[in-house]
């Protein structure tokens, strides 16, 4: 797996937002069709429709400006958008596919039975849908990985 394959994607990033905060959401706070936050949540590995989004225009923007000496002012800009976060959450928080079906598979059998024993041991409500959360997490982190590994190996058409 290549560093860029670990590195959270852009699209990641939108498809997570319009997940958890909805659409019509992310499309008012960039001030946009709610359209465009579905397209910059696709995988453009998988759709024929591609726009770049806020944040690759962002990265354009940061790159641009390395290579003008002005580097400085596009770290200031993170460091600014770094201070919209919890310092208290790492960013190793962030939990990618893992290499293999199979590894994901296993992660999605520990979730489960997390929420299973939390369910059975009478935990918080808040506990358990945390605990509910990750579950599905972890079988959408397992889907992404399947479909990423029948993307680049498509199985053989039966005969």
């Amino acid at each position: 797996m290549t560093n860029d394959e670990q590195k959270m994607q852009p699209w990641q990033v939108f498809n997570a937002a319009r997940k958890f905060l909805g659409a019509p959401v992310v499309a008012r706070i960039f001030n946009r069709a709610q359209r465009s936050a579905h397209d910059w949540a696709q995988d453009p590995a998988s759709t024929a429709v591609r726009c770049k989004s806020p944040l690759e225009c962002l990265f354009a923007l940061f790159e641009r400006l390395d290579a003008a000496g002005m580097g400085y002012v596009a770290r200031a800009a993170i460091h600014y958008l770094e201070s919209a976060l919890d310092p208290t959450v790492a960013a190793e928080e962030v939990r990618l596919p893992l290499p293999t079906v199979e590894l994901e598979v296993l992660a999605d059998y520990r979730a489960v039975a997390d929420l299973q024993m939390a369910l059975e041991g009478g935990a918080e409500v808040d506990a358990v849908a945390a605990l509910a959360d990750e579950a599905k997490a972890e079988i959408e982190r397992t889907v992404a990985r399947y479909i990423k590994a029948n993307r680049d190996n498509p199985p053989e058409a039966a005969p």
